[in-house]
């Protein structure tokens, strides 16, 4: 599902304001806690995409049930409010995430495979990817999964490598399916 235009802008701004501010960090694990508590409540997302509630009382509502978040994050949350587009908040969080790993030289990647990686194939993955993008840190998260048959699934900002047995062996069936 690719991002939409509002969320891309909200989270290009929000983390501009962050960074100006000095509180990319805790704007950061705020936006992720208003997105979880958002997305883990779908009558709250009934609720402010309803057009028939007033923005005054939504605004309200927001208000209070993010008493301790910084208000740049509750603004966000209005402004998607207002405009019936609250179900976008993981795609502010996800912009603003890749800008904030853009910023810090950090990343975190996923990497899929068939069995569990060795610490040493983790390292080497890193090295690697470091190089390749530029980056001071590179974290890696080694997720299982079996169907993969061999090699890896590499996923970063919304980019996937795919080097997998499965995917080449699709690769095979596509272009037989085409003769």
């Amino acid at each position: 599902m690719s991002k939409s235009v509002l969320a891309n802008k909200i989270g290009d701004s929000l983390f501009d304001v962050a960074r100006d501010s000095s509180s990319l960090e805790e704007v950061l694990n705020d936006l992720k806690e208003v997105a979880l508590a958002i997305t883990s409540n779908d009558d709250f997302i009934t609720l402010m995409n309803n057009p028939n509630i007033e923005k005054k009382q939504k605004i309200e509502l927001i208000d209070a049930a993010f008493i301790n978040v910084n208000r740049n994050v509750v603004n966000v949350a209005k402004i998607l409010a207002g405009n019936l587009q609250i179900s976008l908040i993981n795609f502010v969080l996800e912009e603003f995430e890749e800008r904030f790993n853009r910023y810090s030289k950090n990343i975190l990647v996923r990497v899929e495979s068939a069995s569990q990686l060795t610490q040493e194939q983790i390292s080497e993955l890193k090295e690697k990817l470091k190089a390749k993008l530029q980056l001071d840190n590179v974290e890696v998260s080694n997720v299982i999964d079996k169907s993969l048959i061999g090699g890896l699934k590499i996923t970063y900002n919304n980019k996937v490598i795919d080097a997998s047995i499965k995917a080449r062996l699709n690769s095979i069936k596509k272009q037989i399916s085409n003769i």
